[in-house]
């Protein structure tokens, strides 16, 4: 029993130390209850389809699935858990828009906030939180909801939902790129 014990410590130590997670919405009794967020088009999104990753044809199985959007970092600043040189960087846009750089670039809008994340580890699960807070507001028809943080400047819809999002540790990047 001791060894079971101590094999599940040590496989969840190293799964924390990847740095790579998932993340789960939580928000009792509402449309974004337990979604994924997904990373697609340079937003975010709960719900509403796939993410957009992409592996080029050269790298063939050495590409990470790209079925699930993962994360790294969280602690002041995130980014998207992938292969690409140079990696992808999550801000938040000056319209409150939770968004990603393009894949070999660092651009981003003058405005954009780039820190203000924390992430913490519990027993089961992890927690990520956005200073200002995150919000979810439902998209284009199928799209699901957007993901948009709190910053000064932006206001909620009527329909915007403020959520608590579950961190899944994952270990490997999610994708090449997103």
């Amino acid at each position: 029993m001791k060894t079971v014990i101590a094999l599940s410590a040590l496989v969840a130590s190293t799964l924390a130390q990847s740095g790579y997670f998932g993340v789960m919405s939580t928000r009792s009794a509402s449309p974004v209850h337990f979604r994924t967020l997904t990373a697609r088009g340079g937003k975010f999104f709960l719900g509403g389809g796939p993410p957009s990753s992409y592996c080029p044809p050269e790298v063939g199985d050495a590409c990470p699935s790209g079925n699930s959007t993962v994360l790294a970092g969280g602690v002041g600043t995130l980014s998207l858990g992938v292969v690409v040189p140079g990696g992808q960087q999550v801000y938040v846009a000056p319209d409150g828009t939770l968004s990603y750089t393009a894949p070999h670039s660092a651009w981003k809008p003058d405005g954009s906030v780039v820190d203000g994340w924390n992430k913490t580890e519990g027993e089961n699960f992890g927690n990520l939180a956005f200073e200002g807070g995150l919000v979810a507001c439902p998209a284009a028809q199928g799209q699901g909801y957007q993901v948009f943080g709190q910053i000064e400047g932006f206001e909620t819809g009527p329909d915007c939902l403020g959520f608590n999002s579950l961190t899944i540790n994952a270990t490997e990047a999610g994708a090449w790129e997103y």
